[in-house]
């Protein structure tokens, strides 16, 4: 039997329920023989402890609040160390699936944005309300993550008018006004596979079996299992 793999969960952040939704992402995970630990600690990304883990899973907000000052009991600012410590973790080819608010993390850090390959810019990227009947189409049909995955609603926080540092591959899309809006990606950072998805914002997005499928997919493409 093989071993499972080891996920880190990072967690934490305002505005969501991370303590629910980190654990129901620890649930599914499972199913693929992932086991998850969850923290809210950034320290650990300087340690010799994150190392020995296969896979991160960003299920957080982190940014420094320079944009929003009334939140700024909830700002964690990276700093260099942990910084060094998840380029080294990439560095060895381990990956990273970072979903919803994620996109918005680090917003100090520009190189970040290179690993994540989008990232939410203040002023313009924004998001519709937390709702029902979002239409979500699938865009490559033949990647492992999405194969066989048809197109579904979902009771979300629609992200939308997000911005690009690079090319990145689009598994999954929507429609916000009219334009197309990327809600699920892949891209590299060196040698580790990079997966971001917009969705995820609560509980009741959770009640998708197609996003959860997503989810487990991903960190298995991610993991380089599939």
């Amino acid at each position: 039997m093989k071993r499972s793999i080891r996920n880190l969960i990072l967690s934490g952040g305002v505005a969501h329920e991370y303590q629910v939704t980190s654990q129901m992402i620890s649930e599914i995970l499972a199913k693929g023989n992932i086991d998850s630990e969850i923290t809210e600690d950034l320290h650990i990304l300087e340690s010799s402890q994150f190392l020995e883990f296969d896979l991160l899973t960003m299920n957080c907000v982190r940014w420094s609040c320079q944009q929003t000052p009334d939140w700024k009991d909830w700002a964690f600012t990276i700093v260099p160390e942990q910084e060094k410590g998840l380029l080294k973790f990439l560095g060895m080819g381990k990956g990273m699936m970072a979903l919803h608010a994620a996109v918005i993390n680090f917003d100090t850090w520009l190189e970040y944005r290179e690993i994540l390959g989008g990232y939410w810019s203040w002023g313009e990227s924004s998001h519709g309300p937390y709702r029902g009947g979002y239409r979500m189409h699938i865009v490559d049909r033949h990647h492992p993550i999405t194969e066989q995955i048809g197109d579904f609603s979902i009771h979300d926080e629609l992200y939308h008018s997000l911005h690009f540092t690079k090319l990145v591959h689009p598994l999954v899309i929507t429609l916000w006004e009219g334009r197309i809006q990327p809600v699920a990606w892949t891209t590299e950072y060196g040698g580790a596979r990079i997966y971001y998805c917009a969705l995820g914002h609560g509980r009741e997005s959770f009640r998708s079996v197609e996003f959860k499928e997503l989810l487990l997919r991903g960190s298995l493409w991610c993991s380089n299992m599939i």
